[in-house]
């Protein structure tokens, strides 16, 4: 038996000892939208998922078809089986002229446009509430303006919660008490609040904490103490202090916090990056990023200090993360990993199609060089700009990872904007290794009764340890080989049938079979004479 080195790529859904199992990159029946998803919270079972769509349909089923049902910008779906349920509000927006191109509106011809996207979708700890934001301006018949909020329990909008920011809200962190609002907003109420403002849970009334923001908020999360909100953009200045991208407010007074970061990196405004997504274990707080020319990646950091962790760069936007089980997924198009030191090892060259999907180790010490793990899932991104990048939102509820975007394929197979992947002892790993490119292999006589069968390897999506059997044309065995491959290196293998009879006529294929025993073949090799 051949087998090769390890490769830089780590983990599958049979991790080596000390590496975490990553879900597998067989992609469940899942219901699928006629728009982008944005947004996307798990809670008490529930998979709410927020964007701009107008309609909902079963997997398999293309738009317009059997089973297609009214979904405006909101929709839940259970979280363990993907089924669709009841809960159906509809966001929408007023429509109004512009001769200004409103790029992430829906353009309505004639110069009109209207706006009525679901950024954002928080839960309360409690999961009593459910809290969404965005660009609407009513939630079926009744005003709320860009925020508004619903019981879990009952799916019905809450009649109290009910602020008013002048423009759009991106991002939301909820606490027991208090819902923290960031995005484009200058106001709330008709009162001055800088892209940043804070409302009580009970009653939605505004709070008079105040912290400001020079431009946009993407993104917000609470510290694991509760005591600091991590807030991300592309914003230059908290309060007026410099710290591009990626700082802290206290949440006790809105008052800026101490944070050491400084990997958002901001030369010019035609060469800077912006932080996407900010996502918490209870231990690290890690962070996604795009940007023009500099940083695309996903970092982490200590919330309560803001030095870096880990951090890595491939070049292709991150728009997405989510933490599971020890995992950092993300969605993003990366599509250059082998030009930077963060990685042990060298990540992927330049590669086409992009990498819709990645995971990496959550838990890496600071100091030490991250990895890629070992899960290649794939989507076709959509045609919705400026969404045309495929994953934008990411969720789990520690079984099920739920991912959405502007996406129509997933692994090959149609799935518009949504899909959702689970663990190998939840729904066993079924896909085998990578068909395409996989050939026939060549055989050698090479004299005394041995043959020689030489072969490329193939990869799996989701493990890196392929076993190969190279069967006679008789079918038997003739011999093994067994090698751990990653997509953009793939080795040569090769392994001898031996004690042949002189004169004997065989053809020979490979076989490639994952640890769960998936299995694919080659075609055969021309024929062979045993020499």
């Amino acid at each position: 038996m051949l087998l090769v080195p390890p490769m830089s790529a780590g983990a599958d859904t049979t991790p080596a000892p000390g590496e975490p199992a990553t879900v597998t990159a067989d992609a469940l029946p899942t219901w699928q939208t006629d728009g982008v998803v944005l947004a996307m919270e798990i809670v008490n079972g529930v998979a709410y998922v927020g964007g701009n769509f107008d309609h909902v349909r079963p997997p398999g089923v293309p738009r317009g078809g059997a089973g297609e049902v009214a979904r405006t910008g909101l929709a839940a779906f259970d979280a363990a089986t993907g089924a669709l349920l009841p809960w159906a509000p509809v966001a929408t927006g007023p429509i109004f002229t512009d001769d200004v191109v409103q790029t992430e509106c829906d353009n309505l011809g004639s110069n009109q446009y209207r706006c009525d996207t679901v950024w954002e979708i928080k839960a309360s700890p409690d999961g009593s509430r459910l809290y969404v934001a965005g660009d609407f301006g009513k939630i079926g018949t009744e005003r709320r303006y860009r925020i508004a909020a619903f019981d879990t329990a009952t799916g019905a909008l809450d009649p109290d919660f009910a602020p008013s920011p002048n423009s759009r809200v991106r991002a939301l962190a909820v606490s027991d008490t208090t819902v923290f609002a960031g995005g484009h907003f200058t106001a709330v109420n008709d009162v001055t609040r800088t892209r940043l403002a804070a409302f009580n849970r009970a009653d939605g009334a505004l709070l008079p904490w105040a912290p400001t923001a020079d431009k946009r908020v993407m993104a917000m999360v609470l510290s694991p103490s509760g005591t600091r909100l991590i807030v991300g953009g592309d914003f230059n200045r908290i309060n007026n202090i410099w710290q591009h991208g990626l700082s802290a407010v206290n949440v006790s007074n809105g008052t800026k916090a101490s944070f050491l970061s400084n990997d958002i990196p901001y030369n010019n405004s035609n060469n800077r990056s912006w932080v996407t997504d900010l996502v918490t274990d209870g231990t690290r707080v890690f962070a996604s990023a795009d940007g023009v020319g500099t940083f695309d990646g996903r970092l982490a950091v200590n919330p309560e200090t803001g030095a870096r962790i880990w951090i890595n760069n491939c070049l292709g936007a991150t728009q997405s993360i989510s933490v599971m089980d020890g995992v950092l997924y993300s969605g993003s198009h990366a599509h250059r990993c082998d030009m930077q030191t963060y990685y042990e090892g060298n990540g992927f060259p330049e590669t086409r199609p992009h990498r819709r999907f990645l995971a990496e180790p959550a838990d890496t010490a600071q100091g030490v060089k991250q990895r890629i793990l070992h899960w290649f899932p794939n989507a076709q991104p959509g045609t919705t700009y400026p969404f045309v990048q495929g994953p934008w939102t990411m969720a789990n509820d520690g079984t099920h990872l739920w991912a959405g975007g502007d996406f129509t394929q997933v692994n090959d197979v149609p799935q518009e904007g949504l899909t959702r992947f689970t663990t190998h002892d939840v729904s066993p790993d079924v896909t085998g290794p990578v068909q395409t490119n996989f050939q026939a292999p060549t055989a050698v006589a090479n004299g005394g009764g041995k043959v020689t069968i030489t072969w490329g390897a193939t990869w799996d999506l989701d493990n890196r340890k392929v076993r190969y059997e190279v069967v006679r044309s008789d079918g038997q065995v003739a011999c093994t080989a067994e090698a751990n491959s990653v997509f953009w290196t793939l080795p040569n293998l090769s392994c001898a049938d031996l004690g042949r009879v002189p004169g004997s006529v065989y053809k020979y294929r490979v076989r490639a079979i994952d640890p769960h025993n998936n299995r694919i073949s080659s075609p055969s090799s021309p024929d062979v004479t045993v020499t």
